[in-house]
């Protein structure tokens, strides 16, 4: 085997699942698989496997591949398709609907080795963006909501300034002049902050329309 190993790293959820080709195989990093399915101890996991399901992996020659803490990894253990199946079935909670490694023993058989034995290699790209999906219908509906808010601000603000031009015809009419600071004049400042205040929001959700658009 060689030692310059080149690994490929995918996520299952918020986990990174590393795996590699060996003689057109693909082989998964023990401790990856045993943290999808909630097993503490990967190496007394995999000691219990047959030989041919599992292997240590030299790694003295390959660069990139740390520890939590940043260290080199030396080495690491590796096991195959056979070996990760194992495993599953030792996995109580593989068979409970809605838990973890439920949902990683789905997403691995239905999409990721399928996809391996076709093209060699796993493409997340080629996973629908699950947290758009998930999330698209709350994005929309808070897009519906600051629409109808837009929209009554505007009713208010102008009622307001038809007010504001029926009492300063009032004032007009009457002869008596706005001196110094009235409840008039408060009010007028408050619509230009309004004005500002609604065509800003405006401008705001026209950027916010236009890079939502772009997924």
């Amino acid at each position: 085997m060689s030692q310059s190993t080149q690994f490929s790293a995918f996520n299952f959820e918020n986990a990174a699942i590393r795996t590699l080709i060996i003689n057109d195989e693909p082989w998964f990093l023990s401790v990856d698989i045993c943290s999808a399915l909630n097993i503490s101890n990967s190496r007394d996991a995999i000691s219990k496997l047959d030989e041919d399901e599992y292997q240590i992996l030299n790694l003295k020659d390959t660069v990139g591949l740390t520890d939590g803490i940043g260290n080199q990894v030396q080495s690491v253990g590796i096991v195959n398709e056979s070996g990760m199946y194992t495993l599953i079935l030792r996995c109580r909670d593989a068979v409970k609907k809605g838990s973890v490694p439920h949902r990683f023993r789905k997403w691995v058989t239905s999409e990721v080795l399928p996809q391996i034995r076709k093209t060699g290699q796993y493409s997340q790209n080629s996973q629908p963006n699950l947290v758009l999906d998930i999330h698209l219908p709350r994005i929309k509906e808070m897009d519906t909501n600051f629409s109808q808010l837009l929209y009554y601000a505007k009713e208010a603000r102008n009622v307001m300034w038809e007010t504001d031009r029926m009492v300063t015809q009032l004032y007009e009419m009457l002869g008596i002049q706005l001196v110094g600071h009235t409840s008039l004049t408060t009010k007028i400042k408050l619509l230009k902050e309004m004005d500002f205040a609604v065509e800003n929001s405006e401008e705001v959700m026209r950027k916010h329309r236009h890079s939502f658009r772009q997924y």
